[in-house]
């Protein structure tokens, strides 16, 4: 919520526009931190996250109150659209010089947490606990999913995209000597059961998805 209401109609306090642009670069900045592989943000998305920032006590540089509503923020983030100072796409907005990227020590927890996944093959530990043991947030394991680093096959179950590419290509092996079945794959696969159920389900998602759809006649 704002912390006023709403503003009067008219040209806006230039004080105010200042500590409104100040405030909106800070907080796209928090949400390029919080999610580093995403590559922008809805423009509604960064006005919640200004709003959302705690208040700083009297006296701090930062505890000017932002006495502008949600609709001359929107217009604001116009302003700076065109002054280059953001780019957009649509209703998204970014910082010019973001790139979906992660930085190196976050980059570094990530490697380490696929090298550990690479080393179990095909059951792997649930990949949330071990990303929490290296730091890596929840948001950064949404972005490598939705990257293609990691393929999520079903609840708690995750590969990285080369082993998950390695599965496959037995599965389809496998799959010229006649139909799959859970026992088999498991056992071919040295997995658990329910391991080789979503590997299976999924496998077979992907081919119904890959299949060629039949024209009407």
């Amino acid at each position: 919520m704002a912390d006023s209401d709403s503003h009067d109609a008219g040209p806006l306090d230039p004080a105010q526009r200042r500590l409104a642009e100040g405030r909106l670069l800070a907080a796209l900045r928090r949400l390029h931190r919080r999610d580093p592989l995403r590559a922008d943000a809805r423009v509604d998305a960064v006005i919640a996250e200004l709003r959302a920032a705690p208040r700083q006590p009297p006296g701090h540089r930062g505890s000017t109150p932002l006495l502008l509503d949600d609709a001359a923020l929107r217009s604001i983030v116009d302003e700076m659209v065109a002054s280059g100072a953001l780019a957009r796409t649509g209703h998204r907005i970014r910082l010019p010089e973001h790139a979906p990227t992660l930085d190196p020590e976050m980059r570094e927890r990530v490697e380490r947490l696929l090298a550990g996944m690479r080393e179990a093959g095909a059951a792997p530990p649930r990949v949330d606990g071990s990303a929490a043991r290296l730091g890596i947030p929840p948001g950064v394991l949404s972005q490598l999913r939705v990257a293609g680093e990691l393929v999520a096959i079903g609840p708690g179950i995750d590969y990285p995209r080369d082993v998950w590419e390695g599965l496959r290509a037995r599965l389809d092996a496998m799959a010229t000597r006649g139909p799959l079945a859970v026992g088999p794959v498991r056992d071919q696969l040295r997995t658990s059961r329910r391991h080789a159920e979503a590997i299976l389900a999924h496998w077979r998602g992907e081919r119904r998805r890959l299949r060629p759809k039949r024209r009407g006649g």
